[in-house]
């Protein structure tokens, strides 16, 4: 049966000149390596939607195969980040928030609702892909000793990383919170980061309750949110480190809007700035990009709040909506289309449309009809 797949046209690209197969993108920084462990991450905003869907089975299909090529044992590690924003407070023209983690300890949100989709999502592609994983919450990771000792680098060096982290405004955004109310101002106008011996402290003040500082020790202890960028130079420090704390090749795998100009204009000079060599830094594996119809990334955040897409049925948003409307077979022809990209250059380096996939959804009901409503 020929499949929308089979329709393609692959134009060339670089990358595909260079490698025959992808894991060969792996096998200089795997020589010698005893593990493979392959990063990724997602914000826990809810019910993970279609791109982010995608993502999460492309990574489990690539740790599969580089595994399989390289001969080395596989992990996945899924950075559950649950410092995302849940709640925007205006104060005097300024805005704060709170995170989806503090809402959840408040007990104003079910954390369930933000985790269960995750979890039942990786433990499918475990299954299917036979790669375990390990879920890494924020709180674990912005703990973790090289984590801090990248924090600790950064703010000893305001001056260096304020272009590459805060290209507009200048200010390097590792936020604490308010301890009486977890506000934290998003802006970051009023905070101050210095570099003590072995810690950051961190000043800044809620528009309820004043002034505060939190300390951060390089060996633990204490809380802060790093925005994007300062964590994207985190998770490089980091990997870069894991290769020793487990002898293992570090692979950072997310989708393709962290490639291009944030890779060549955050984390390479990030990594640049902390004097980390090349040779030692993470691999980086873009998964493609779902795309809307115009070219532009599928944005669950558009759809919700503006009501783009208002034609596109709502599976490609949720989940759960994804799963009760075509059952788990469903990621059976997902599973079966991203391990061709897992493996073929010219099918990894690519982006693929909301059309592409409702075609693919298409052939699937011609084999296996939806299942039917109880």
């Amino acid at each position: 049966m020929t499949t929308a797949s089979d329709n393609l046209i692959f134009a060339p690209v670089g990358i595909a000149h260079l490698t025959s197969r992808n894991a060969d993108l792996l096998r200089a920084a795997a020589d010698g390596r005893s593990a493979l462990r392959v990063t990724t991450a997602a914000q826990l905003n809810g019910v993970p939607h279609f791109g982010t869907t995608v993502t999460i089975l492309t990574v489990f299909a690539f740790a599969a195969h580089a595994a399989d090529a390289l001969g080395l044992p596989p992990t996945v590690v899924f950075d559950a980040l649950e410092n995302a924003p849940a709640e925007h407070v205006r104060r005097n023209g300024e805005y704060y928030t709170r995170t989806v983690g503090d809402l959840i300890d408040a007990g104003r949100l079910d954390g369930a609702t933000r985790t269960d989709g995750f979890r039942r999502l990786l433990n499918w592609a475990r299954d299917r892909s036979g790669v375990p994983y390990e879920v890494r919450p924020y709180r674990v990771y912005q703990n973790l000793r090289p984590v801090r000792e990248c924090l600790h680098h950064i703010a000893q060096n305001l001056d260096g990383f304020a272009p590459i982290c805060a290209p507009t405004d200048g200010i390097v955004k590792v936020r604490p919170r308010c301890p009486a109310c977890q506000l934290m101002e998003k802006a970051g106008r009023r905070l101050r980061i210095t570099a003590l011996p072995d810690a950051v402290q961190l000043d800044s003040v809620c528009p309820d309750h004043g002034p505060y500082t939190e300390h951060v020790p390089i060996d633990g202890g204490g809380w802060y949110d790093a925005n994007t960028p300062v964590r994207s130079i985190q998770k490089g420090y980091l990997l870069a480190a894991e290769r020793d704390i487990y002898d293992a090749c570090s692979v950072s795998a997310d989708g393709a809007d962290w490639g291009g100009a944030w890779h060549s204009q955050v984390l390479a000079p990030g990594l640049a700035t902390l004097a980390i060599p090349a040779r030692d830094w993470p691999i980086s594996v873009f998964t493609p990009l779902v795309v809307d119809r115009t070219g532009g990334k599928l944005s669950k955040s558009l759809y919700v709040a503006k009501g783009t897409y208002a034609d596109l049925p709502e599976l490609f948003l949720n989940l759960d909506v994804l799963l009760a409307d075509h059952g788990e077979h469903i990621l059976d022809t997902l599973w079966t289309e991203v391990t061709r990209w897992a493996v073929e250059p010219r099918r990894l380096h690519r982006s693929y449309t909301v059309d592409y996939f409702a075609a693919l959804l298409t052939d699937h009901l011609a084999v296996r009809p939806a299942p039917r409503a109880a």
